[in-house]
Order: C-alpha cells, then sequence, then structure tokens
C-alpha cells in the first residue's frame, strides 16, 4: 500500500478550533464536526477519538453522520468501517432535538432524497443552508442533491454565488464541475487553476480541484489534462477516482491503479469503472452493491449496475434495478430505457411499447441520447417479426455514433445489432457480427462488445443448430 504523502507537523488553525470545540463541549455536533474537518485536512488521528464516540451503538448520532465517522476510521485502519442505512424517523427526530444542528438538517435532506420526498429535501436543506451558509459540507452537499434532482442550474448556483467559494478549492471544484452540467462556462477556472499551481494546498485539497480542471482540459484537447489528473491522483478522493476512471479510455493509459482504490474507502464508482475496463461484469455488480451503499440517495450505481445486467444477460437482475433507478429518477429516459429492454427480453412486448413512445415522445436527451431509445425500437422491431425495419434502424443509430466520431458507440451498437440478427435467424447474421469485430478489435475500451458478440455467436449456433435438426440432418 503506497505511504500517504507526510502530514505537515503544524495542526491547521481551523483543526485546532474544532478540537478545543471538542474537548470543551465533548457534545454530538463538536465531535462531527471535527471528524469532518480531520478527513479534509487529511489528519484523521487528530479525530480518531470523537469518531469512535459518532460510531457506537448506543450514540444518537444521524446514519450519515456515523458514516463519515467510518469513513475516517477506515482510513486508519479498513477493519474498522461499517455501513449505515438511512431511515427517515430517526433523522426527523434528531432534527426535533438539535433544531440548530445544520449537518442534521443535511442527514435529513439527504435522506428525503433517497425516499423521492423531493419538496421535503429541498425544504430541509434550504434550512441547513440558512444555519450555516458558508460550510462546505453543507454547501457541497445542497449543490449535489440540486444536481440529483435533475436542477444542475441550481445545483451550480449554490457554489457560485456564495462568496465562500472562491476561497476554498473543494467548492471552486465543485463550481468548475457543475458549469459543465449546467450548461455554463465556470466562473472561478482561473482561481482553481492558481489554487492548483501555486503549491499553498495539500494534495488532498486539491484532488477533486486538478481533477475538475483535468476534466475540462480534456473536453478541450488540452494536453495538460494527463498531468492534471496525476496530480489529482496523489491523495485522492472518491470522487477524484471515479473521475480519472472515467478519464482512462481518452487518454489512452491506466491512471488509477487497483492498490490506489483500495486507499480510499468511497471509492465505489472507481471500483464500478475499474471492474468495467476490465471486462469483470460480475464484479462491476458486486462493486455496485457497496457503492449504493456509499452513495444511498444516488441513481448512478443503479444506471450502472442495470446496465451490466442487461449486457450479460441477467435480465431478471436488470428488470429489478431499473425499477429502483426509476423510483428514484421517475422521469429518467435512461432507466426507462433499460426497463424497455429488459421487458422486450422477457417477452412484455406492450408494455415496453408503451414505455418506449413515451420516452420518445417527451424528446428530452439530457441523461441519455435518443440514438439509444431508437437502438432499442430497433430491438422490439425485430422481436415483433419486423426484421427489415429492425436492421434498418439499427443501421441509423450505427451511423449516427459514427458520424459523431463515437467509435465505442458504433462498435456497442454494431454488437447489439449482431445479436438481434442472429437471434432471429437473419441470413445476415454472420456478416453482421463480423463488422461488429471489426469495429471492435481495435479498441480497447469496449469489454461490453464482446460479452454481447458471444452471445450473438450462440445464439447464431443455436439458430442453425434448430434449423438442421428440422431438415432432419
Amino acid at each position: 500500500m503506497p505511504r500517504r504523502p507526510t502530514q505537515n507537523a503544524r495542526i491547521p488553525e481551523e483543526l485546532k478550533a474544532r478540537l478545543e470545540a471538542w474537548r470543551i463541549g465533548n457534545d454530538l455536533v463538536a465531535a462531527a464536526e471535527l471528524v469532518e474537518t480531520a478527513i479534509v485536512e487529511g489528519r484523521e488521528k487528530e479525530a480518531e477519538r470523537a469518531a469512535r464516540t459518532l460510531v457506537r451503538e448506543e450514540s444518537e448520532a444521524t446514519p450519515l453522520v456515523k458514516k463519515q465517522a467510518a469513513l475516517l476510521l477506515g482510513r486508519l485502519d479498513p477493519d474498522a468501517s461499517n455501513q449505515t442505512g438511512i431511515e427517515i424517523g430517526p433523522l426527523r427526530q434528531h432534527v426535533y432535538r438539535y433544531p440548530e444542528d445544520a449537518l442534521s438538517w443535511v442527514d435529513l435532506a439527504l435522506g428525503y432524497v433517497t425516499h423521492g420526498e423531493k419538496d421535503k429535501a429541498k425544504r430541509a436543506m434550504t434550512v441547513a443552508l440558512q444555519l450555516a451558509p458558508a460550510d462546505r459540507h453543507v454547501l457541497r452537499s445542497a449543490a449535489r442533491m440540486h444536481l440529483h434532482l435533475d436542477d444542475p442550474e441550481q445545483a451550480h448556483d449554490v457554489l457560485r454565488r456564495n462568496a465562500a467559494t472562491k476561497f476554498d478549492p473543494w467548492l471552486v471544484a465543485g463550481e468548475i464541475a457543475l458549469s459543465s452540467a449546467a450548461g455554463r462556462k465556470p466562473q472561478f477556472f482561473k482561481v482553481g487553476i492558481d489554487m492548483v499551481e501555486d503549491g499553498g494546498f495539500q494534495p488532498l485539497h486539491v484532488s477533486e480541484l486538478a481533477s475538475a480542471i483535468g476534466t475540462v482540459h480534456l473536453r478541450d484537447g488540452n494536453r495538460r489534462a494527463r498531468k492534471l489528473f496525476r496530480k489529482s491522483l496523489v491523495n485522492p478522493t472518491g470522487n477524484s477516482l471515479a473521475q480519472a476512471e472515467w478519464a482512462n479510455p481518452h487518454l489512452g493509459g491506466e491512471l488509477v491503479t487497483s492498490r490506489q482504490i483500495d486507499r480510499v474507502i468511497d471509492s465505489g464508482e472507481a471500483r464500478a469503472f475499474h471492474a468495467y475496463w476490465q471486462g469483470d461484469f460480475d464484479g462491476v455488480i458486486k462493486v455496485c452493491e457497496q457503492w449504493m451503499l456509499e452513495e444511498p440517495f444516488a441513481s448512478k450505481p443503479y444506471a450502472v449496475s442495470s446496465s451490466t445486467a442487461l449486457t450479460i444477460g441477467d435480465f431478471d437482475l436488470g428488470l429489478r434495478l431499473a425499477q429502483r433507478g426509476l423510483e428514484l429518477e421517475p422521469e429518467s429516459l435512461l432507466f426507462r430505457n433499460h426497463f424497455a429492454y429488459a421487458l422486450i427480453e422477457k417477452g412484455e412486448y406492450p408494455r415496453a411499447a408503451q414505455i418506449l413512445r413515451q420516452a420518445l415522445i417527451k424528446k428530452q436527451t439530457d441523461d441519455l441520447p435518443a440514438d439509444y431509445l431508437a437502438a432499442t425500437a430497433s430491438m422490439l422491431s425485430m422481436r415483433l417479426g419486423e426484421i427489415d425495419d429492425g436492421i434498418a434502424g439499427y443501421k441509423a443509430v450505427i451511423a449516427t455514433f459514427k458520424r459523431q466520431g463515437s467509435k465505442n458507440l458504433e462498435a456497442s451498437a454494431a454488437a447489439y445489432l449482431a445479436l438481434e440478427a442472429a437471434r432471429a435467424g437473419s441470413a445476415s447474421a454472420s456478416e453482421f457480427i463480423k463488422q461488429a469485430e471489426d469495429l471492435a478489435k481495435d479498441l480497447r475500451y469496449v469489454p461490453d462488445c464482446k460479452v454481447v458478440l458471444q452471445r450473438a455467436k450462440r445464439w447464431q449456433a443455436a439458430v442453425e443448430h434448430r434449423l438442421r435438426v428440422t431438415r432432419g440432418e
């Protein structure tokens, strides 16, 4: 396990103040604030005793505060971590007893998000922001909640309009990342570059900031992207690990090692991507279960795991995961697409057709290009016996990805066409399989193509065997 960067012997002033408050008050709020500051400063040992009081069975700390304390203890001793669930009742009771505890209002807001109660979540988070308008944890949690609730503009505004943002590399990182989601230019991009380059912050503090700036450079074709991603991995967070894993295919080289991932307790998303690039689809699903515990209010682990389940042919699991995703995001086109795909595989064609019609009518492409829906609609056509129409639909999707220069997506769409052609017994199945293989052979980051093409070849062999038996051969 790589050695962590040497810490400054001098205790930062903010951490010193939190330590003093904990020693004097010895209460839950002081303990929670000390744990959060110690994690941010990379001085986990200073808050070990406070963290242990928070994770005790008899502790009245909220579940998310306990989880943060478990994260700190996990960094000191991986065997000490313990995942906790989220229940609304205890969260409400805690807020009632400690109405001025901003962190408890944050926990309550995220608890409401988990249960799909968006308006209550927004009200609870508003209270948290009123109580602690400059608190890093509160601001980041508020921005993340609004992004999850499909309001990237409001998520960006939370950080863009706050006076504390320009002085805090963690908040600047969020502002830069969220500007892209909101379709805006980042307001603090130059401030962020100065923070990363002046060397005045410890590596942990600028990990997500370097990652956010590196992502902007990568999208702009700037060669400095790789250097920034490597800087983000000196002492990474779970978010910066996940972003580096996302960047792997674009930079053409391994950025993240398994040993780096093992150092970070909240690395579910990074682990999922890492397993995916290695073609370990069973591992992806297993890791996503951990990721769901780390981020119980997030829909992304359900998106990744449902897609993976459908890729490997576990349609019951894919259906369940897509349903859970729809509970979290009822308007998501991605989950509607996964849900429709699973229904088609289970032979529920009328219901799948209805879902696809509704999704295509909406014409919202924020979280999913319409081409994916068109591909699934083409799949349905072929299952209904409209082979030529289905093939034409797939070819149109493949042509779109080719025009966009999306080689990975072009190869994946070709693989799914080959699978459906083989399943339908099309005379062109062999041709489509070869075309997909040719598209994928020089691509390093399309492990799903190999799995889908294996399924296509099995279907082709089964159909050919059935025909020989029918002919009495």
